[in-house]
Parts: C-alpha cells; structure tokens; sequence
C-alpha cells in the first residue's frame, strides 16, 4: 500500500470515528439531560404529595441540581415526615440516597437531620412524637444523585463504551500496520540491495565468459564455458525474478501498446522449446481466439506468461506435456496455460498467489525456487484490468486462466 494512500485511509478514520465520538457524546449529554428533568420532576411530585399532606399551599424550590427546598411554614412532626418521604420515594421507584432536613421557619436553624440509605427496608411508621411543633420548612438533599442518573443510561453507556473500544482497535490496527509496514520496506530494502550485488558479479562472469568462448578453439573446454554461461543465464534469470517479486507494491505503472497476443505468447513458448524437447516432453500451442489484438505492456506480460510456462515445466516431473491455449471470451481473450503435473491439493489453492508461498511435500519442496512466480503473474494481471484463476487436482495437472480485455 502506498504512503499517500495510507495517510488518506488513517486521515479519514480518524475523522469519522471522532465525529462518532463528538456525536455520541452529544446524544449522551442530551439523554442525561432529559434524565435529570425526569428525575427532578418525579421528586417534585413526590414531594408536593407530601407537603399537601401536612400543610397548606407549600411552597417547592428548586436551590440547586440535587437540592430541593420546601417552605410549608407548618408545624411539622420530623418523624412522621421522614416516613411519608420514604413512602413517596418508594412509591415513585426512586431508590436512591437522600438526607433529610427540617428547619425552623422562624430563624432557618436545623432542628432536625436524617441520612436515609436507599437499600435500608421500609418499616412501620412510629409513632408520632416531636419536641416541637413549631412552624417549620424542610429540605431533601441527594449527594449521588449524578451517578443515579448516568446509571439509568446503561443502553447510552454501553454504545459509548463499544464506541471507544471500536476507537481503541482502529489504533491498534494502524499502529499494527505501521509496523508491518516498515518490516515490509525493510524486507524488500534487503532483498533488492543484495539482488543488486549479486547482479554485478553475474554480469562480469558473462562477460568473462563470453570472451573466453570466443577465445578458446577447443571443442572440449568450449563445452564447460558453454556450461558456464547457461549456468550464469539461469542465476541471472533468478535474481530477476527475486526482484520483480520483491518489488510488487513499487510496480511502475504498466506502458499500455496495442499487441498481438499470439505472438507474445510464441515469444514466451520458443524460450522453452528445447528445454521441454530435451526432457521428452511437449509444449503445444493452440489458438483459437479470433481476435488477439489486446493493450499491455509488453514486458510485464511477457514475464508473467513466461512465469506461468515455466511453472507448468518444471511442475511436471515426468515428461512435460504443456498446451498452451486461446479463445475468445466476449469482449476478452482466454488464455489457458494446461500441463499434466503433480497438481496442487485443495488447501494449497487459496494460498498459491501470495508472495513466498510454495507447495511442499512433507518438509522438503518438490522443486526449488522462490515462491514469486505466480504473485507477480496475478499482479500483472490486475494491472491489466484482467483476472486469473486457478484450476488443480492433486497429481492431474494444473490449468491457469488468464483472462485479459481485447483492444
């Protein structure tokens, strides 16, 4: 994934989970808010029960959030008070801690205090009994009347709680992603910086080669420079592949030109031509498209197609028998890459894409290589607005389709 790219998609989450999280908390505040009005009018009702209970034309005051005044200017029994409160409260559900104070009208002193615990058990009303009975106002103060409320917003809590979580993993995710990252830049840094000093001893071994083949009469010693060269060839071909491999995510962008496929494909084929003849095998072609005109860059598909042949070659361990097919599929062009091979079992199919994947029998792999063939193939592919698929049974052989749009 690119860096821009990158940036966008942690630019944008961030926005739209914070956006969540503004959002939330604004609907949780509202919900607290209509709540609390709740809250406060069923104690004002509670407590205009109790005060028409024992006076005349009470008079209810609001003095604060959790503070509420009531002037009755009565005489009052504190007793019989603190039981018609507790009846009303429980009546009404309200199971929450308050404390009770009763004044004198006359001077606002406390005449009378009681803290009464939303768990304690209602009990029988005692008798009535009051050292005065005097005029008097009382007051009902709730010390943990905010956390009653946010308590009766379980539904809102826990959604913030998801919410946060949700925020929680998505920086987990990125940071985990970062990370993985940069062991990728590094893994790929590695790679190319050692394919890049392999590739300059190679090139000095070719031409060293090539001036002793021409150097050298005799027929004997040709046959070990000859040696020599295809040796190197193939060394150079493998590192080739190692660094189109590790460089799949840096892919220039491909040059699109009108081409014959046909003929990119009899390129790709003549490469293998003697290597299939000399192990007793054949490798045949068969067009059948009408129409082969496709825009690609020519490069890329012509190692991906050399990438597929190659595999089909050396997957068939005994005498390769290789078609190598067209056929027109609408607007696009089949093409069909069929040997008789050992075949890839069920759980290897899935897998076979990826980058370094190779298919092993027990713990040795039956043929050795990088496991970067068929990822570039498919990379290649989806850059060309294309598609490939994977046909295999386990010792039957093995079809790719590669499926391209015509010009």
């Amino acid at each position: 994934m690119k860096a821009k790219h990158l940036r966008g998609i942690i630019l944008l989450g961030t926005v739209v989970l914070t956006g969540l999280l503004v959002i939330q908390l604004y609907w949780f505040n509202k919900a607290f808010d209509v709540a609390e009005r709740q809250f406060d009018h069923t104690v004002q009702i509670a407590l205009r029960k109790v005060a028409d209970s024992v006076a005349k034309d009470a008079e209810i005051r609001k003095m604060s959030s959790n503070f509420f005044f009531v002037a009755t200017n009565s005489p009052l029994n504190d007793v019989q008070l603190d039981s018609l409160l507790r009846k009303e409260f429980s009546r009404r559900s309200l199971s929450i801690d308050y404390e009770l104070g009763v004044y004198d009208a006359a001077d606002d002193t406390l005449v009378y205090g009681h803290y009464v615990e939303a768990t304690r058990r209602l009990e029988a009303e005692k008798a009535a009994y009051s050292r005065s009975m005097a005029e008097k106002n009382f007051a009902v103060y709730f010390p943990k009347k905010q956390s009653y409320v946010v308590a009766r917003l379980d539904v809102w809590i826990f959604s913030t709680i998801i919410l946060l979580l949700m925020m929680g993993f998505f920086a987990y995710a990125i940071a985990s992603l970062l990370r993985e990252r940069k062991f990728a830049e590094l893994k790929n840094d590695f790679i190319n910086n050692m394919t890049h000093e392999f590739k300059t001893p190679v090139t000095n071994i070719r031409i060293a080669g090539e001036i002793l083949q021409h150097k050298i009469p005799d027929a004997a010693t040709q046959v070990y420079v000859n040696i020599l060269l295809r040796e190197n060839e193939r060394l150079r071909q493998k590192i080739d592949q190692v660094l189109s491999g590790a460089s799949l995510e840096y892919m220039r962008r491909p040059v699109l030109e009108a081409m014959d496929v046909h003929r990119l494909i009899e390129d790709c084929a003549e490469a293998f031509q003697l290597k299939v003849r000399e192990r007793q095998g054949t490798l045949r072609l068969d067009f059948l498209a009408s129409q082969a005109s496709i825009l690609g860059d020519k490069d890329l598909l012509l190692q991906a197609i050399t990438n597929v042949i190659d595999n089909a070659e050396k997957y068939s361990l005994e005498c390769p028998h290789i078609l190598v097919r067209t056929r027109d599929l609408g607007d696009h062009i089949e093409i069909d890459v069929i040997d008789h091979g050992v075949g890839i079992a069920p759980q290897h199919r899935a897998k076979v894409f990826e980058k370094f994947f190779r298919v092993s029998s027990g713990n040795i792999h039956t043929v050795k290589g990088f496991g970067l063939g068929l990822s570039f193939v498919k990379h290649v592919v989806q850059v060309h607005r294309g598609r490939i698929q994977l046909l295999s049974e386990l010792n039957r052989g093995t079809e790719v389709q590669i499926i391209l749009p015509k010009a």
